[in-house]
């Protein structure tokens, strides 16, 4: 099962300059027969929406074994400390090495930062920082060529 907790959004001051605030990432549960994960924590004023549409799953915060983090920026675990029994798995650490459950897939999709992951379960694919800057994606690319 996979459910959007929190779709994200994003706060433009200037949209046509692309000029933004209050970036909030998605939020995404999924479950499988060994797991429950959670895809990004969003950022800490989405806290009140997350719980209550676990609750809606019934689905209790301590439940949670896994938090895939996208990677490292506060919009998308800034609610992280609320799943305390789960472990944070993130590119930058080595972590996703040591995630296990054959229904999930992590891969590494570097673009918007260079430890982006995204997550592939059943018919689906995660990629909470999928849309990238044209300049940042042909810099990582050059990296990576080198």
């Amino acid at each position: 099962m996979l459910k959007v907790l929190y779709s994200g959004s994003v706060t433009y001051l200037d949209e046509k300059n692309n000029v933004f605030v209050a970036p909030s990432s998605s939020c995404t549960y999924i479950e499988t027969s060994e797991n429950k994960i959670i895809v990004d924590t969003s950022s800490k004023d989405k806290k009140k929406i997350i719980i209550s549409n676990l609750n809606k799953l019934d689905v209790k915060l301590k439940e949670i074994d896994y938090i895939i983090s996208s990677h490292n920026h506060n919009n998308h675990n800034g609610n992280n400390g609320l799943f305390r029994n789960a472990k944070i798995v993130k590119y930058s650490d080595g972590s996703i090495n040591d995630f296990k459950d054959p229904e999930v897939e992590i891969i590494w999709t570097p673009g918007h930062t260079f430890d982006s992951i995204s997550v592939i379960h059943e018919d689906y694919v995660v990629a909470p920082a999928a849309v990238h800057l044209k300049k940042i994606f042909y810099k990582i690319m050059i990296f990576l060529l080198q």
